[in-house]
């Protein structure tokens, strides 16, 4: 029998790893309720939609950060945090973290609850010759403007440089917020001094194992410890994480109709993603510079959701990679684009019948800085866990059927063995 727990108590972040629809943003709620008051909350969470839900349901007093005349949103966060208020805010927010805060979170005594992974890591938008031209520059005296250490941090060392294009390069940079990566890249990271700050963090996921947020814990050899959600009685508690090879997704199987094309259909609507690689980004832009590609995508999709299963465009939700939500929008779907990322909300959870353009890969430069570093990159489960959180958006978070359209045979083939609780490898 699976042991109930009150609370966690083996390492200060908790990954609360529980399949979606399980209840954990309700035993978050719950948690905040039966909590002593003296303990102070941070809660973030994707979606400004949902702090309003968060403000209403605990028993006690939620702020939000509000920007007010001659200030941003981050110095009333500093301000809310001085004066030891509960929090709730969202992951942009919470992202441009910087160490007066985090000083001021540890002054306080926060605990955090953070509602689904974040961005902790992103690849900084400069070209190859620039990145060159800084690593080769010189200060007025003569020493180099930046220079990396033996961790790969990158460190501003040109004092007297104020304004001009390089101005948030030297930002992150003096936040010690920036690596750089083989000569070729730079990435900015989420101070990891931010996560040893915290009394207690709670992350609420699914499937962290497959999560760039799990990497960066590992890259930064953070501790953490798995549980999920159970609930007995309308009570949550807190469980033995039950792992992936044990999980029960019976109910799942039932409820997703995944499309076949049969021998009989005059098209077979996925043939057009049967390489390993199609419908990945680059797969994806090769194809948007056809016309007739285009038209084919387009007109498989209309099938799909007008002929095939009967449906209006209404209940119909639809993504591909941002850069092509215009060129590749089926007829009539303009607004029934849902973001390939898209994750903790409830907003589209009336829609009935998916149709996903896409195929998850991490990006290959990315993926060496991990494994490079000595930490384990499991890319199949990535790419599984970002496709489940967005067949979640739709109304099989309510237990009601769902329909869908996966022309990629590796995403097609990646959530028929998760179905059947089979070993994820496509």
């Amino acid at each position: 029998m699976t042991m109930l727990i009150r609370k966690p108590i083996q390492n200060k972040i908790n990954i609360v790893d529980s399949i979606m629809g399980s209840g954990k943003t309700s035993w978050a709620i719950q948690y905040m309720n039966e909590s002593a008051f003296y303990k102070k909350f941070i809660y973030i969470t994707p979606f400004k939609s949902e702090v309003d839900r968060v403000i209403n349901s605990v028993n006690r007093d939620f702020v939000q950060p509000e920007a007010v005349k001659g200030g941003t949103k981050l110095d009333s966060l500093k301000q809310l945090i001085a004066k030891g208020e509960n929090i709730v805010s969202t992951h942009a927010l919470f992202q441009r973290m910087d160490t007066e805060l985090i000083e001021l979170i540890e002054m306080q005594g926060y605990n955090l609850i953070l509602d689904e992974v974040m961005n902790v890591i992103e690849q900084v938008d400069i070209s190859k010759d620039d990145l060159q031209l800084l690593m080769t520059a010189r200060t007025k005296a003569d020493e180099p403007v930046m220079t990396v250490d033996d961790k790969g941090f990158v460190h501003w060392n040109e004092k007297d440089y104020s304004e001009g294009k390089f101005k948030d390069i030297r930002n992150l940079a003096n936040a010690n917020n920036l690596m750089i990566y083989e000569n070729i890249t730079m990435y900015w990271l989420f101070p990891v001094s931010a996560f040893k700050g915290f009394e207690e963090i709670f992350v609420l996921t699914y499937m962290f194992n497959g999560q760039l947020q799990r990497y960066y814990y590992d890259l930064f050899n953070l501790n953490y410890t798995f549980y999920s959600v159970g609930c007995l009685n309308g009570k949550y508690s807190l469980i033995d994480n039950i792992s992936l090879e044990k999980e029960n997704r019976q109910h799942l199987k039932q409820l997703i109709n995944i499309h076949y094309s049969k021998p009989t259909d005059r098209i077979d609507l996925n043939r057009v993603g049967e390489d390993r690689t199609a419908f990945s980004k680059s797969h994806t832009a090769r194809m948007m510079e056809s016309s007739a590609k285009k038209k084919i995508l387009k007109d498989n999709a209309f099938n799909y959701y007008r002929n095939k299963i009967g449906v209006s465009s209404e209940e119909v939700m639809w993504t591909t990679f941002k850069e092509f939500e215009k060129t590749l929008c089926p007829k009539n779907l303009k607004k029934q684009f849902v973001e390939v990322t898209a994750r903790a909300t409830n907003d589209y959870a009336n829609k009935s019948t998916c149709i996903y353009f896409a195929n998850r890969f991490m990006n290959p430069i990315t993926k060496r800085f991990f494994t490079g570093k000595g930490v384990t990159v499991d890319e199949d489960l990535f790419a599984l866990s970002e496709l489940l959180q967005w067949i979640f958006r739709s109304r099989i978070r309510k237990g009601q059927q769902i329909n869908v359209y996966i022309p990629s045979k590796r995403m097609r083939t990646l959530l028929e063995v998760y179905l059947n609780n089979e070993e994820i490898r496509a």
